[in-house]
């Protein structure tokens, strides 16, 4: 990945930080990295951030587990 930026007026700096941030994810998400293997070279930062392992449904939630 290249993204040309500037550490003097601050160009693209934290697009280079989403983009590269989204790509991890998409890895994750898709199975290519698993943070939970060692030697991955990545790793979840707090137990709270685990539930990014379970894959996204985006089903819409049934009449009984609606909160409404």
């Amino acid at each position: 990945m290249f993204l040309e930026t500037s550490a003097l007026t601050g160009e693209n700096v934290e697009e280079a930080f989403v983009q590269c941030a989204r790509k991890i994810l998409n890895k994750i998400e898709s199975g290519e990295l698993d943070p939970e293997r060692m030697g991955s070279g990545i790793q979840y930062g707090d137990a709270a951030l685990r539930q990014l392992r379970s894959p996204r449904r985006t089903q819409a939630p049934s009449v009984q587990e609606c909160g409404c």
